[in-house]
């Protein structure tokens, strides 16, 4: 019995031995992974009792996949499970849906950023304890995010406001926001590229169509940011920063980012988990757009018969020049018994239906403008009755259709009035893509409105606006001077071409003949953009059913065994991967090696540009770059 006890207790005293080992292998193991990882896509981490079709979850898949990240969703328990940790990503802890989290994440997180994670820690991200609670003083996650802030001890109720907007000089070519979306403080006009560039640390904030300077809820903040910080509130609040914290980064965002884009505004949550993915993380991206080329998408409101005699005058401009366009028409008689302006008479008008068969003829896209009676229409929606504005959008639909000889596909609605219930009717109808003026200065995205999205294959086209006016009638009426819209417009077409990405200008026809010698500058530079093939022109209809095309295509990366901090990229896709097009990042990549599939490499400024044949799988391996630069300013 002795010599069995004696053996038990030296067989435990070995397992205990070992399993020690084994903790401490497995923490040496997790460090040095932490510290040199392969990073291969991005990890949305949710509680365990979410769905992953929440709307809360689903707007931060939505964002990554339309930007062509990856990104998985990770359980808040796989974290702190053995082995259930993602070493391969990069983490996001999201607003809204994760206010509670209990001290052992918190824990493991600094851990982790400290042994060389990096994370994106949204705004209320574990604000509160699992029953709810705020901390006694200040946000458990505030060494995270390198400054402290839910100051509940100091503040109580009052430690989160409304605040101003305030991008930081030095984060205005990081963010990348879209032309007229940034103000001076000491101006009303929106920044454009005739001005001087802003200084490190000047301020502008952030504009937007009828609103003005934004304000966006925010956390109360205390002492000086430990990182580089990139958009601030009055009083040197911190609404969003860098930092570096041991081995690892933290971008912090002190605004709601996935609460905002369940209310059409979606701009920061795109902006910032770009600059997360791209500059940060440094990962490959699948482009938005065919060949990873820049577009421009024209939007034409001809809602009246004064936009015959101004589309005559357009050819003198050079607008006919170019293209294809969404020409979007309101059918109905031109005028009621109040006198209002409502239509083009398009049944009756032989000038205006002319100029369709012109507009099929070139290319360009005729789409449905509201219902039928322009202003009638507007009144109608406004009343919240389905079935008052119904009749009047099939008859105007029908209308279009009949005198362009094909169906319609795009759709705007008279003075942005696009009420949730829209969308689906107009995909029941075949139509994919339609003009918003809610998520203000975006690219094409799928827009949430009273909290859920649309049908997953419809697009809203975001109308991109100078400061508070989207149209040329609202600048003239404001005295904008000529020579301001024409530099926005050339910045508009740069920024699309620079970054790869697409811009919807809209424009009513006779409101062109106001800014004459800024359309015509305009039609002048994009057509050296298009010949340069940095820039195209694209359709609603054309962008909606590549991007539709796109999201069928699925891809992962992984680290590739043969080559120390390689990744292998695959992709499949049902039908063609033809045109789809993969940035690269240089500073982590040396030239890529096609091994499946068919496709075109080159280099492309910071980027490896993979542009996809007519196949149906891509295979390529992405050898680790022997000389790793970086484009994140240090902390």
């Amino acid at each position: 019995m002795t010599i069995l006890k004696n053996g038990l207790k030296s067989w435990a005293v070995r397992l205990c031995a070992a399993a020690l080992l084994a903790v401490v292998l497995g923490v040496w193991v997790y460090g040095a992974a932490a510290r040199n990882p392969v990073l291969t896509r991005l990890a949305l981490i949710v509680p365990d009792d979410v769905s992953e079709q929440d709307a809360q979850v689903t707007v931060w898949q939505d964002a990554a996949a339309e930007m062509g990240f990856p990104m998985s969703v990770v359980r808040v328990s796989a974290l702190l499970r053995p082995g259930g940790y993602p070493l391969d990503a990069a983490l996001i802890l999201p607003d809204t849906v994760h206010r509670r989290m209990n001290s052992a994440v918190v824990s493991h997180l600094e851990q982790r950023v400290s042994q060389g994670a990096l994370l994106m820690l949204v705004y209320d991200a574990g604000v509160s304890d699992m029953d709810g609670k705020y901390h006694p003083e200040q946000s458990r996650l505030s060494k995270l995010a390198g400054v402290n802030y839910a100051l509940y001890g100091a503040l109580g109720s009052k430690m989160g406001s409304e605040q101003v907007a305030w991008v930081d000089g030095g984060a205005v070519p990081l963010l990348r926001l879209s032309p007229g979306k940034l103000m001076r403080e000491d101006s009303q006009s929106p920044f454009t590229s005739i001005q001087a560039p802003p200084h490190v640390d000047e301020e502008l904030s952030v504009v937007s169509y009828n609103y003005g300077r934004l304000q966006y809820p925010v956390f109360a903040t205390r002492g000086a940011f430990d990182g580089q910080r990139l958009m601030h509130f009055e009083g040197g609040g911190v609404m969003a920063g860098l930092h570096s914290m041991g081995q690892g980064k933290v971008l912090f965002v002190n605004m709601p980012l996935g609460y905002l884009k369940l209310r059409t505004d979606g701009f920061f949550l795109h902006s910032f988990l770009r600059y997360f993915a791209e500059d940060v993380v440094a990962l490959p991206q699948l482009s938005p757009m065919p060949e990873a080329r820049g577009a421009l998408i024209m939007n034409w409101h001809i809602d009246s018969a004064a936009a015959v005699p101004a589309m005559e005058s357009l050819t003198a401009l050079g607008a006919f020049e170019q293209g294809p366009y969404s020409m979007h028409l309101t059918a109905g008689p031109d005028v009621d018994h109040a006198g209002d302006g409502l239509g083009m008479d398009l049944q009756n008008n032989p000038k205006i239906r002319d100029w369709v068969r012109r507009f099929v003829a070139r290319g360009d896209e005729v789409g449905s403008h509201g219902g039928w009676i322009h202003n009638e229409f507007g009144r109608l929606v406004d009343k919240q009755d389905p079935a008052l504005s119904i009749p009047l959008i099939e008859k105007n639909l029908a209308s279009v259709s009949e005198a362009s000889g094909k169906p319609v596909r795009e759709y705007s609605a008279p003075i942005g009035n696009h009420p949730a219930w829209v969308t689906p009717w107009l995909r029941a109808y075949g139509i994919h893509a339609y003009y918003f003026t809610g998520d203000i200065g975006m690219a094409p995205t799928r827009s949430y409105q009273d909290g859920q999205r649309g049908p997953a294959d419809m697009w809203s086209f975001p109308v991109l606006s100078y400061g508070i006016y989207a149209s040329f009638e609202e600048s003239q009426m404001a005295h904008v001077p000529e020579r301001d819209i024409a530099v926005w417009l050339k910045d508009v077409a740069d920024f699309c071409a620079q970054y790869r990405t697409v811009r919807l200008v809209y424009f009513h026809p006779p409101g062109i003949a106001m800014f004459p010698n800024a359309f015509k500058q305009w039609m002048q530079h994009t057509a050296s953009l298009v010949h340069q093939q940095s820039l195209r022109w694209m359709t609603m209809a054309q962008y909606a059913a590549f991007a539709n095309d796109r999201l069928d295509v699925v891809w992962e990366l992984s680290p590739d065994s043969a080559t120390p901090g390689g990744s292998v990229l695959k992709a499949h896709h049902p039908r063609s991967l033809d045109r789809l097009t993969w940035l690269l990042p240089a500073q982590r990549y040396a030239q890529p090696s096609l091994v499946e599939g068919s496709a075109r490499i080159d280099r492309d400024g910071p980027y490896w540009r993979v542009i996809a044949g007519p196949s149906t799988v891509l295979q390529l391996r992405l050898p680790a770059n022997p000389i790793p630069t970086t484009s994140i300013p240090a902390p």
